[in-house]
């Protein structure tokens, strides 16, 4: 199976979206086969799973948490997502992109 090393532009899957839950206080990634809920981190990751490339996800959140060294957690997390079959690869092409 693939793994976010060789995934470049890292997005939701189609059938899977980032929501703040209020009555619960819950970041979740919701899907037809469930919930998955999130801590502050993963949801601060979550959201920028929008078909950036890898590179400039990582940098955005570093600048957002300074000082501090993200890229290995951020691999690990995306690794969990894409084999929940949560995430996938967005296309290079920008205007193939689908808008969210």
């Amino acid at each position: 199976m693939k793994s976010t090393s060789a995934i470049r532009r890292p997005l939701l899957a189609r059938h899977a979206r980032y929501r703040w839950d209020a009555l619960r206080q819950q970041h979740q990634i919701v899907f037809p086969e469930g919930v998955l809920v999130l801590n502050e981190s993963g949801a601060a990751i979550t959201r920028h799973c929008d078909g950036r490339p890898i590179g400039e996800l990582v940098a955005a959140l570093e600048n957002q948490f300074q000082d501090t060294p993200l890229e290995a957690d951020v691999h690990a997390f995306l690794d969990r997502l894409f084999e929940k079959r949560l995430l996938t690869d967005a296309p290079e092409d920008p205007h193939t992109n689908p808008k969210r």
